[in-house]
């Protein structure tokens, strides 16, 4: 019994655990503040928003996906809703009739700058629980930590 309540703990305070956690935090902190804000996008499709948002011109789902590091499929459901929603335009590439091109639309692009701000005043909030030289140490670790992973074959 106490070899499985070691290695309870050691989960409980493994890397996997403490990220997703924290993670899970921030989606719901975030889908909390979107509702309040009455933002109709979910935590979870913010990033293909911002990905559409910030790229120059029309993007594939493909794209995205690799950008995200995702599965198409997944980011093809959230691509029709977000397009259902009125955010993003999905046409079929002239050149090429098996891909979508997206974009983000007039509401989306409108919806973005809310989320942006709502993102920026978050972070600020987090960080002020850090002195100046936390923030630093933290940011340049999480940096790190992203490098490592990259390298680290499991």
């Amino acid at each position: 019994m106490a070899e499985i309540n070691k290695i309870r703990e050691e989960m409980r305070n493994s890397l996997q655990f403490k990220l997703g956690n924290v993670t899970r935090l921030v989606f719901k902190k975030m889908n909390s503040a979107l509702i309040s804000e009455g933002i109709p996008v979910q935590a979870e499709q913010i990033p293909i928003l911002m990905v559409v948002y910030f790229k120059e011109d029309n993007i594939t789902q493909q794209d995205i996906a690799n950008v995200l590091q995702k599965d198409k499929a997944g980011i093809q459901r959230s691509v029709q809703t977000l397009s259902k929603d009125g955010f993003l335009k999905i046409e079929s590439d002239i050149e090429d009739k098996r891909k979508n091109l997206i974009s983000v639309t007039a509401s989306g692009k409108f919806v973005c700058e809310k989320i942006q701000a709502l993102a920026i005043a978050f972070h600020r909030q987090i960080m002020e629980y850090y002195t100046e030289e936390e923030q630093k140490t933290l940011l340049s670790l999480l940096n790190r930590m992203e490098g490592i992973i990259e390298k680290v074959n499991v």
